[in-house]
């Protein structure tokens, strides 16, 4: 496991996008992320604010957002293709509650000091089977720390993947805090998602290919 304070940032080749993403990637500056928003505290506390880490394409946080518009959501993707791909969607529905941050979502982690999310997703992030690359994976120590300091009392912390690496990697970090409550007390509990979640396609290629997801739900404490 990754011991050292410095976490380790995104890396990874983009394939170039297309003209029509290249298009739909000029609305970014329209709905990028303010934090300025968060340091009114009447703001994060009149509003459920959901989080996001790692949209891909954006289908989860983009029907949650059509079909809750009085929530506030924000999502951190680090792949200019999958920004594109939910700025898209963002215009043509004319959706006014969506934020995006581009880029690493340690960086973004690390000018937050208010606890404001109501929720935070973590959907089938990139497991990093291979034991050197462990320390790559996004769920560290020092990031479970930091998640508590963003969450709100009693918020709820969702993590899926359909990789069992990853799920044990993601229980054994959370069995040594105590900040986090998991949620489960039947088998059923890890193989199903919270109440109105949206499946999306990654979670669907995996079906596919016979790998079988899995849902961890946690509350904070305190």
């Amino acid at each position: 496991m990754n011991s050292n304070n410095k976490l380790i940032s995104v890396k990874g080749r983009e394939r170039p996008l297309s003209k029509k993403q290249k298009q739909a990637f000029l609305f970014l500056s329209k709905y990028k992320f303010n934090f300025s928003l968060l340091k009114d505290s009447d703001y994060y506390k009149k509003n459920k604010i959901f989080l996001e880490i790692g949209f891909g394409s954006g289908e989860i946080i983009f029907k949650e957002a059509k079909n809750n518009p009085n929530n506030i959501y924000i999502g951190i993707e680090y792949y200019r293709r999958g920004v594109a791909q939910l700025l898209k969607k963002i215009e043509d529905h004319n959706l006014k509650n969506i934020y995006i941050f581009h880029g690493d979502a340690h960086k973004f982690l690390e000018k937050l000091v208010v606890n404001c999310f109501d929720e935070v997703w973590l959907f089938f992030p990139d497991p990093w089977p291979k034991k050197r690359h462990e320390k790559r994976r996004f769920i560290q120590k020092e990031t479970i720390n930091k998640l508590n300091d963003v969450i709100k009392t009693k918020g709820k912390l969702y993590i899926s993947s359909d990789d069992k690496g990853y799920i044990s990697w993601t229980l054994s970090l959370f069995n040594q805090n105590d900040k986090f409550e998991w949620l489960a007390e039947l088998q059923t509990d890890w193989e199903r998602p919270h109440d109105g979640y949206y499946g999306s396609r990654y979670e669907e290629k995996g079906k596919k290919k016979n790998r079988k997801p899995y849902f961890l739900k946690f509350k904070k404490l305190n």
